[in-house]
Formats: structure tokens, C-alpha cells, sequence
């Protein structure tokens, strides 16, 4: 039986919260309101699966890759480990030096890392170009120490560019990491180890 005590945690939603008013048109978020046969409201919803939080699995990258409905649900919980970068101007590409220094002490096989940005001066700036960037050799470093997932917010990157993202999604998905993106009030984690939940629907 497995069971969470919550007198004994503070509960903190990382959920983007999506606007429908606001989202641009290579990402809509729209909402038409109907009725059933009873009479019953219903709402046709016309999006895609990149708006919000969102998970990715390997079918996200590879022809007849797993999906969400291939894991098991304790694939979407469990032990997290937060990667804070309070450097990013000095730092901007994370690599395997950087993150043992960073949780190398902590990290264990079947956890999930929670990436946040929390240098003032590259938050300030608004331009992703000076957000921390993953390297490939930084997905290599996490995939040799088993995380099941990997997480980010819009003021983190997969990589400094198109290639490097797409490496570094190659080389975690080849084994079954999951990624979850746009999250959001990263900043209020308090804690480098915390019970993370990201139920798929």
C-alpha cells in the first residue's frame, strides 16, 4: 500500500496555466461549447500536445516509439532531484561537470530532474539565448545515471539550438527518459529532493 502523508508536505502546482485568449496560433488552445442529448454542457477542444505542461515520450521523436499508454504509472511519480543554475550568465551550457558538482551527490538511479533557472540577471533579460542550455554530453551524464525523467520550464533549454535539443532528446529517449516541459513556479521549491507527480491524461 502505498500511500503520501500530506500533513507532512507542502503542495506546490507546477502546471502552466493556459489562456485560450492568449495562445498563439502555431499553438491554439480553443474551447467550443455544446450540448449532449441530455442537454448536458460538452466543449470540443482544438489544440495540440505542446501547449501547457506537457510530457514526451520516445514516440515523440522515433517511429514506433513508446507512448504514454507503454509506462507504467509509477513511470509519471516519485523521487525528484531539483537541478537549480543560479549562474546561467556564467554558465550557460550545462554539462556533466557542472551537474555532478550540482547533484552528483544525491542523484540515484529512477529519479526525475527538475531543471530551474534562477539567475536574476538572465531572467531579467527575457532573451533565451542567455537561459542554461543541457549539452548532449549532459544527456549522456544523466541516461548513464538512470533518470526516468527529465523537466523544464520556458526559462530553461534543451540545448543551445536545434541540434543540440534534438540530440540531447535522442540520446535520453533512446532510454525511455521521459521529458515533462513548461512547468512553471519552479521557484517555489524550497528543497534539492522532493516527491514529484505528473499523472498523463
Amino acid at each position: 500500500m502505498f500511500a503520501i502523508d500530506l500533513n507532512k508536505y507542502r503542495l506546490v502546482d507546477l502546471s502552466y496555466e493556459v489562456d485560450p485568449d492568449n495562445c498563439p496560433p502555431d499553438r491554439p488552445f480553443e474551447l467550443q461549447r455544446g450540448y449532449l442529448a441530455d442537454n448536458a454542457y460538452k466543449y470540443d477542444v482544438r489544440t495540440h500536445s505542446h501547449v501547457g505542461t506537457h510530457i514526451e515520450s520516445p514516440a515523440h521523436f522515433f517511429e514506433g516509439g513508446r507512448d504514454t499508454t507503454c509506462y507504467p504509472l509509477d513511470a509519471f511519480f516519485g523521487r525528484a532531484v531539483l537541478l537549480d543554475v543560479p549562474d546561467a550568465t556564467r554558465a550557460a551550457e550545462i554539462g556533466p561537470d557542472y551537474l555532478e558538482r550540482a547533484v552528483g551527490d544525491i542523484l540515484q538511479p529512477g529519479d526525475i530532474v527538475i531543471c530551474r533557472n534562477s539567475d536574476v540577471d538572465s531572467l531579467a533579460s527575457g532573451d533565451p539565448a542567455r537561459y542554461p542550455a543541457l549539452t548532449p554530453e549532459a544527456g549522456h551524464w544523466l541516461a548513464e545515471r538512470g533518470i526516468k525523467m527529465l523537466g523544464i520550464d520556458t526559462h530553461f533549454r534543451l540545448g543551445k539550438d536545434v541540434a543540440a535539443g534534438r540530440a540531447l532528446h535522442d540520446i535520453l529517449m533512446s532510454r525511455g527518459v521521459l521529458f515533462i516541459e513548461f512547468l512553471d513556479n519552479l521557484a517555489e521549491l524550497r528543497q534539492r529532493e522532493f516527491f514529484f507527480m505528473a499523472l498523463p491524461f
